[in-house]
């Protein structure tokens, strides 16, 4: 599980733990930990983004190992052709063993190399595609959480709004029956 994994999940808990506003179907957050949060999110993104960097730098080096071992490879068989010639008597035998040595080994390291160099590239492109889809998702929670929260901020100051319209009104009620009741008396 990701740092953005676990940054959501504590969103989410926050956003679990909000207590209702009497009356209504509202409910408090703590602004102050979702912002902590969203912010946290924001700065482990670019850490995600270099578990990426790794994992292409681990391609390379994979593909870099190949190539030595193919290297050695041919160099080794080209030191059983030359040990060949030298030792045997019959030389057109020795070369026709040694080609085909190195042409073997040629060829097994070309698909080595090929198969190092596929393997390297489905690593990279799953990495890609696994690092693409979690920082999607993060931003893409991250803005429903934004969302939620501007949305429960209006939600909150409207209904500030009405209920200091409606004491207002009762104020205004209550000074226009004094006033009355003093003309009066």
């Amino acid at each position: 599980m990701t740092n953005t994994d676990i940054l959501l999940e504590d969103l989410e808990d926050v956003l679990d733990d909000a207590s209702s506003i009497p009356l209504s179907k509202k409910c408090a957050v703590d602004v102050d930990k979702i912002k902590t949060i969203i912010e946290d999110i924001r700065l482990n993104t670019p850490q995600e983004t270099k578990q990426a960097k790794a994992i292409v730098d681990s391609r390379n080096t994979i593909l870099e190992e190949a190539k030595r071992e193919a290297a050695d490879i041919i160099k080794k068989a080209q030191e059983e052709a030359r040990e060949l010639v030298a030792r045997d008597e019959i030389t057109k035998t020795a070369q026709a063993e040694a080609t085909e040595i190195l042409a073997q080994a040629n060829e097994q390291g070309k698909q080595f190399i090929q198969e190092s160099q596929n393997q390297a590239s489905e690593i990279l492109n799953n990495a890609t595609a696994q690092a693409n889809e979690m920082v999607t998702s993060a931003q893409n929670k991250s803005r429903e959480m934004l969302t939620a929260v501007n949305n429960y901020a209006d939600d909150t100051l409207l209904s500030i709004d009405d209920a200091l319209y409606k004491a207002l009104t009762d104020v205004r009620r209550i000074r226009d029956g004094i006033s009355n009741a003093q003309r009066k008396g």
